[in-house]
């Protein structure tokens, strides 16, 4: 095959290819008595699954210490699970990293164990936005008692709990909060109250990182009742921000790059090149000893 009709199948061939970044939604259910019974990781394509709990993709299952889940959440790179049982305020709490979702979603090859103590044991959920990260503390008796959404600047932070940039109380209704998750553009807190499997749970959503950590603004709010009364916390993978060139469209621009190389040597050799663009004949002007008609 000519090498030019190559590299035009090849750069048709890459742009044509469907971009790879394909966002994941999950909500994390369990029940009181986390510690014998499992608890369910539930996959959705579209936000507007995940607030309303239909068209799962996949149900993940995760029992023994796994079955502790509460919360989860990925930066766009990172994912983690955070682990915490009944009496959260005397017995510390796991937040765990993963390369990749399919482990977090499984609780398998853990790259990192972060274990808290004291308040930090109170941890019921955790998100990112892919700049920001938090932890939601809460304490038994949710309904009487504020609850904290705790911000930090880095993940090495938050999975730490050092460094706190920010400290954000919850009163009232509020302070059921039970975890927060975000995709990059929306954000959206859990609310659940004790004794989840009789009563209905509100996902909560915003417009803005400020309006998430202090329950105002509100812009949707989705009411799971029946399995869904059970959710805990949610997450998200999807932080494509600002105008990106996908990697379909960089391999594209290489190859178009590498053709346009290859004219310029057939020029330079004194080659006479004829393009056809929109059906008229030109001459490349560089070559030398070609006149334009």
């Amino acid at each position: 095959m000519h090498p030019i009709k190559y590299l035009l199948l090849l750069a048709g061939a890459a742009i044509s290819l469907p971009s790879q970044a394909v966002p994941v939604y999950w909500n994390v259910f369990n029940i009181e008595g986390e510690s014998s019974i499992g608890a369910d990781l539930v996959t959705y394509d579209s936000l507007t699954d995940m607030l309303t709990d239909i068209n799962r993709t996949s149900v993940n299952t995760l029992s023994g210490v796994g079955a502790n889940v509460v919360g989860g959440g990925s930066d766009g790179t990172n994912f983690w699970n955070v682990f915490n049982i009944e009496g959260e305020s005397r017995i510390g709490a796991d937040i765990v990293t993963y390369g990749s979702l399919m482990d977090m979603l499984t609780d398998t090859n853990r790259a990192s164990v972060n274990t808290l103590g004291g308040f930090g044991a109170n941890i019921v959920g955790s998100g990112s936005d892919g700049s920001s990260y938090w932890n939601v503390f809460n304490i038994e008796g949710e309904s009487a008692i504020g609850a904290d959404i705790v911000t930090y600047g880095s993940l090495a932070d938050m999975l730490l709990d050092t460094n706190r940039t920010s400290v954000n109380t919850l009163g009232g209704f509020g302070a059921n909060i039970v975890g927060s998750g975000s995709d990059g553009t929306s954000y959206w807190n859990v609310f659940n109250i004790e004794g989840e499997s009789d009563i209905g749970a509100d996902i909560v959503t915003y417009g803005s990182l400020a309006d998430m950590l202090t329950d105002v603004n509100r812009t949707s709010v989705s009411t799971l009742t029946g399995f869904g009364a059970n959710i805990v916390g949610s997450g998200a993978f999807n932080f494509d921000k600002g105008i990106q060139v996908s990697e379909p469209a960089h391999w594209g621009m290489l190859l178009f790059g590498l053709f346009g190389l290859y004219l310029r040597r057939r020029s330079s050799n004194g080659v006479r090149l004829k393009i056809v663009l929109s059906g008229i004949p030109t001459t490349c002007p560089d070559a030398p000893g070609v006149h334009r008609r």
